[in-house]
């Protein structure tokens, strides 16, 4: 069941599933490489976390957010994001890790003018890198559980209030300062950041519907 639930996740993520696409058994279970019955248990855990839901006389559809439900995902991830770069800082130190968080966001500065989702895939990736060189799983664990790459999906939808420029800018002015052994600036950064960036989604939702 574990390798369905991660394909399914990665498969929203990539966008190979898309927020309301209906996420047939055996569709899924021959993409997969898996059988049905483990796919069909990976669907009731995830429907239970929310990632999809489960429709009379449809089965199980991906679920559609509103706008209110992924600035409460933020705020979530805000507290994630705080302890990591608390702890990402002096690991830093290590070279091998200075290389791993610049490549990561070069690729983020790389995506600025690319379609949103794949900027915002960047974004997850970076997070991902960020969290495992805290050194603590758990962190990367809770990460995975908010589900960014659904939310990205739909945050897509509102690339037109998105300033691209401001959120490369973020992602380079916090890792500058990390990589200065200043990880209180970079908490300031990112906090910022993440309060202006719930601000733009609450002002488009309300005239966007999920």
């Amino acid at each position: 069941m574990e390798q369905a639930v991660e394909h399914i996740e990665d498969g929203i993520r990539n966008g190979l599933y898309l927020p309301g696409q209906r996420l047939v058994e055996a569709e899924v279970a021959a993409s997969s490489g898996l059988g049905v019955g483990p796919v069909r248990e990976a669907l009731r855990l995830l429907a239970g976390e929310g990632l999809v839901e489960v429709r009379p006389y449809r089965g199980a559809v991906v679920k559609r957010l509103s706008a209110e439900e992924i600035v409460q995902i933020y705020q979530a991830a805000k507290g994630v994001v705080y302890m990591s770069l608390t702890l990402a800082a002096p690991a830093l130190r290590d070279a091998a890790n200075r290389e791993r968080i610049l490549a990561a966001v070069e690729q983020v500065r790389a995506f600025e003018e690319a379609p949103i989702t794949d900027l915002l895939r960047a974004v997850t990736h970076y997070y991902f890198v960020l969290h495992d060189i805290a050194g603590n799983h758990y962190l990367t664990v809770l990460i995975r559980r908010l589900h960014l790459g659904l939310v990205h999906r739909e945050v897509a939808n509102l690339h037109p209030t998105i300033d691209r420029g401001r959120v490369v800018r973020a992602y380079a002015d916090a890792t500058e300062a990390l990589l200065a052994g200043d990880a209180q600036r970079a908490i300031d950064i990112k906090m910022a950041y993440f309060d202006n960036y719930i601000e733009a989604i609450r002002k488009a939702g309300r005239t966007w519907t999920a």
